[in-house]
C-alpha cells in the first residue's frame, strides 16, 4: 500500500521540489501538498481512514495561521483518532525556542532544519517511510 504524506508549506518552490523528487524516488509513496494551515484542515476533515496521511510536514512561518498553530488544531482534533501518523516540523528556523517548542507537543516526532531541500527528503524518506 502506498504511504501518504501531507506537506504544509507556503513556499510553492519546495512543494514543487518535493514533488519532483517524489516522483523520481519514492513509487511506493504519495504527496499531497497544501501551502497554509486552513487547507491541510480541510485536506485532513475530508480522509478517511485508509487515505489518512503516515507522514505530515509542517513549516513553523507561513502566513494566516503558523505550524505552531497547526500543531495545536491537530492535536484537538486529529491527534487522538491517528496517534501513529508521523509529524515532523521542517523549517528554516534554528532558533533554540522554536525547537524547543515544536518538540514539546506530543504529537511532533522530530524537528527537522531545512537545508537543501531534496537532502531534507532523502532524509526524511529514509528515516521515516
Amino acid at each position: 500500500m502506498k504511504k501518504k504524506i501531507l506537506l504544509i508549506d507556503d513556499d510553492e518552490i519546495n512543494n514543487f521540489i518535493a514533488e519532483e523528487w517524489l516522483k523520481s524516488h519514492q513509487d511506493e509513496a504519495e504527496l499531497h501538498t497544501t501551502s497554509n494551515v486552513e487547507d491541510a484542515l480541510v485536506y485532513l476533515r475530508s480522509c478517511i481512514d485508509k487515505d489518512y496521511p503516515n507522514l505530515i510536514l509542517c513549516d513553523l512561518k507561513m502566513p494566516m495561521y503558523n505550524g505552531f498553530e497547526f500543531i495545536e488544531l491537530y492535536e484537538d482534533e486529529f491527534y487522538s483518532d491517528h496517534p501513529n501518523t508521523i509529524l515532523l516540523v521542517v523549517s528554516s528556523s534554528l532558533r533554540k525556542q522554536d525547537i524547543g517548542q515544536a518538540k514539546a507537543y506530543s504529537s511532533v516526532s522530530g524537528y527537522i532544519a531545512k537545508h537543501s531541500i531534496q537532502e531534507n527528503f532523502r532524509f526524511i524518506f529514509e528515516r521515516y517511510l
